[in-house]
């Protein structure tokens, strides 16, 4: 009888642990599975009762069996494989990992209830798994003691760390054929066209400059289309049947979608895009001049003019967004007024009645900036209006009817090297040059082919990278970050052509 009110005592703690390891079983899911964890959890936890129910009423091996088989799947499946591997060790020990070598990648942290529910399943199972041995001992009268389950956990715990530490460190792979594919993703169809298919031919270019490379560089370029909803079936086909082994890209509607895919592949991702968020410093990176350094060269030119009144006409795009807060947070720091703001979705066409409000409002500058073709049915609107003081970030450079913004200045990537340009339009005839694109997409290209002809994995080379001698500018990164920074510099349109004013 004592043997019997052991295993009933342990069988029941083993239900109570089980059941409340269900609840973070049930958190861990939710944003998985919404009310369907609920689900899982009631399952899981109603399963184990009536077969411990069961059980206590009749000493049915069937029933004791089920029992254990539900117990070893809340362990087994729950507490080790997500609890510990998939969140404990990948939290903590990615953490200390990455701490000490820039080839672990530093761990990606998900919502609060998701990661706190993974902790929690992985300690509630580990009392699952103490009871259920207490569970089994008493059944089968074993000699065993504590410290044998301890010592069996002990070991259990340092491999499962050990295997974890082998698995989760990039290393460099040489590619089997001896051909390292770069996947290009830009859109080049649609409103970002101009800046898709100049994204790529300098892609291109850069291909072609390579010279006695080691390995065959092959580029993959895929249209992504402006729909991010679309664009995530091209990525995923490009990583899983075209197999690269790198992804450049630009836009950040597209970069954002880019983003989680690249690092389930684990493969690097470099994004000429401007949403800083985007650049997780893990498999992520972005490298083009920052909002906030756009706007510090934008107000000091300002200033340079005796601006002091802004109006603001811009679309409803992430980038441009980004543009705008810190173009106004640095205006609010230095004295200039936004006295008139009107933002609109990217199919308005009509801007006559935002035009009127806005002269209203005595701007001494109209800051426009949207992509075609509404840039350039909003610029015709301001020409009718006969609005000439025009400023923007980068916009003036894309338009399709640049005498629409003749004498229009703006800030846009620097270009050291102005013969790139010159390179590139007559390699090219014909291609409209995007500044702030072209020479970084160049750069990403070579910074990935670099690492592999280094023999270093992509990712690491990206981590470990601080500066880079780039065709626009210095790019430079800081430890553990994912946006390489440079600096902007103020163009001009004039006699229909970007020229470049100064570097700020």
């Amino acid at each position: 009888m004592g043997a019997r009110n052991s295993a009933n005592r342990y069988g029941r703690q083993t239900l109570v642990a089980s059941a409340l390891t269900a609840v973070a079983i049930g958190l861990n899911h939710w944003h998985a599975l919404g009310t369907g964890a609920v689900v899982l959890a009631v399952t899981i936890a109603t399963a184990g009762g009536l077969l411990w129910l069961w059980f206590e009423r009749t000493q049915s091996r069937i029933a004791f069996g089920g029992f254990i088989a539900v117990i070893a799947w809340v362990v087994v499946g729950f507490g080790i494989t997500k609890g510990l591997w998939g969140t404990t060790l990948r939290l903590l020990g990615g953490t200390l990992l990455s701490s000490l070598s820039s080839g672990y990648p530093r761990p990606l942290v998900g919502t609060m209830g998701f990661e706190m529910g993974g902790v929690l399943m992985f300690i509630g199972s580990a009392f699952v798994a103490y009871y259920a041995f207490k569970l089994l001992q008493s059944r089968h009268e074993s000699s065993a003691s504590d410290v044998t389950f301890g010592a069996g956990a002990a070991i259990v715990a340092v491999a499962l760390s050990a295997a974890f530490a082998w698995t989760d460190r990039d290393r460099f792979v040489a590619p089997a054929d001896g051909v390292v594919r770069i996947g290009v993703i830009v859109p080049t169809t649609g409103p970002y066209a101009v800046l898709g298919n100049s994204f790529v031919k300098a892609v291109e270019m850069a291909a072609a400059d390579l010279k006695e490379t080691r390995y065959r560089y092959e580029l993959v370029v895929r249209d992504s289309g402006p729909d991010p909803a679309k664009a995530r079936d091209v990525i995923e086909r490009v990583i899983s049947r075209d197999k690269v082994n790198a992804i450049v890209g630009g836009v950040s509607l597209i970069g954002q979608v880019t983003q989680p895919l690249a690092t389930r592949a684990r493969i690097p991702h470099t994004c000429v895009c401007t949403v800083k968020s985007i650049g997780d410093g893990v498999y992520n990176f972005t490298n083009i001049p920052s909002p906030e350094a756009e706007a510090t060269a934008w107000v000091r030119e300002a200033d340079r003019r005796g601006i002091r009144r802004i109006a603001l006409m811009t679309q409803d795009y992430p980038s441009i967004n980004g543009h705008v807060r810190a173009l106004k947070a640095k205006a609010a720091r230095t004295g200039l007024a936004i006295v008139f703001e009107n933002r609109f979705d990217a199919d308005t066409s009509d801007f006559r009645s935002a035009i009127e409000e806005s002269r209203a409002s005595r701007p001494d500058i109209c800051y426009v900036e949207t992509f075609n073709p509404t840039l350039d049915i909003l610029g015709q609107q301001l020409a009718d209006a006969r609005i000439r003081n025009i400023s923007s970030v980068v916009a003036p450079s894309l338009s399709e009817k640049p005498q629409l913004f003749e004498g229009a200045w703006y800030t846009d990537s620097d270009l050291r090297d102005i013969a790139f340009k010159k390179r590139f339009e007559d390699k090219y005839p014909g291609t409209q040059f995007a500044t702030h694109m072209m020479p970084y997409a160049y750069d990403s290209v070579n910074m990935i082919v670099r690492a592999f002809e280094a023999g270093k994995n992509p990712a690491v080379y990206l981590r470990d990278l601080r500066s880079y001698e780039g065709t626009a500018d210095l790019l430079t990164k800081e430890p553990g970050r994912g946006n390489f920074m440079s600096a902007p510099a103020v163009w001009t349109m004039t006699d229909g052509k970007p020229v470049l004013m100064h570097k700020e």
